[in-house]
């Protein structure tokens, strides 16, 4: 009797097994794979480890010069980086291609130079995909060289993020020694006037808070301060001993604000201007140019 039962809860774990198997066919059946679609899931930043590789500093690093590069460049350059375990049954060639494409690096107008260093850590490969724009910067031959010369060795020890970060910095150097392009100039901020060392705005501000002021001041002197006055100053008006004056904080931050110093429309701002990640520019103008190898 034990038998029978045990021989049914195996039949029927067979049935549901097989049922699994024939639905993982038909849907990826239905999703055919895509050259211009990527395999990876939608990018987080410049740099995505799906293999947990590179540490958290390193990878902080890498982001801002991913990003500095692209703010710096005229047209951006972007580059991306990711890190996979393994591309399965896809040459890495076609794999690195679908997600450059597909992750569309690079900006959306004509002129979009970018590039993809794919690393797949299990089989031991690696491919720099580059696009048509940025070919004429890192042809297929530097590209490779510049991989056998600073990827190669470290991964060889196992040093997965000196081995990308150094190799990022040589394309990097490369693309800014050979570009001719004027890199982005931020604009120039419009000097203030002013007259002795003051803003004609901060003294226009403080000609009338003081015209405020001795208004004020007569109209009291004839009527003698309100209970609300006393309320608000503190019981002794602007120079009343109850309170402080008010008024020498204001001048004090008008003048101090105008004069050279920091303008107080800068109060709160941060000063991390970079942003944060924004995600790639639409682009994905890739034409299988690029190199790669293993080690």
């Amino acid at each position: 009797m034990r038998r029978l039962i045990v021989r049914k809860k195996i039949g029927v774990l067979a049935v549901v097994i097989s049922f699994l198997l024939a639905c993982t066919a038909a849907a990826q059946e239905s999703s055919p794979w895509s050259i211009n679609t990527s395999p990876l899931p939608a990018p987080t930043g410049f740099v995505n480890d799906y293999a947990g590789v590179i540490d958290a500093a390193t990878k902080q690093q890498l982001e801002t010069k991913l990003q500095t590069l692209k703010e710096t460049t005229n047209p951006s350059v972007e580059i991306a980086i990711a890190i996979v375990k393994t591309t399965g049954e896809r040459q890495i060639f076609d794999y690195s291609l679908a997600v450059a494409r597909g992750w569309k690096i690079g900006t959306k107008e004509d002129d979009n130079p970018s590039a993809l260093l794919l690393v797949a850590i299990d089989d031991r490969k690696y491919f720099t995909q580059v696009s048509k724009d940025l070919e004429d910067e890192l042809p297929d031959g530097v590209v490779g060289s510049l991989q056998r010369q600073f990827l190669v060795p470290e991964f060889r020890k196992g040093n997965y993020g000196k081995g990308i970060s150094d190799t990022v910095d040589a394309y990097i150097a490369t693309i800014q020694g050979k570009s001719t392009n004027t890199p982005k100039t931020q604009p120039t901020a419009i000097p203030k006037q002013s007259i002795g060392g003051f803003s004609i705005f901060g003294i226009f501000c403080c000609a009338v808070i003081i015209l405020i002021v001795l208004v004020i001041i007569f109209s009291r002197s004839k009527r003698g301060p309100s209970k609300g006055d006393r309320d608000r100053w503190g019981g002794g008006g602007f120079g009343g001993s109850g309170g402080g004056s008010a008024l020498p904080w204001v001048i004090g931050g008008l003048l101090g604000g105008t004069s050279g110093g920091s303008s107080s429309s800068d109060w709160g701002s941060s000063s991390d201007s970079g942003g944060g990640w924004g995600g790639f520019g639409g682009g994905g103008d890739f034409g299988g140019g690029g190199s790669g190898g293993d080690w």
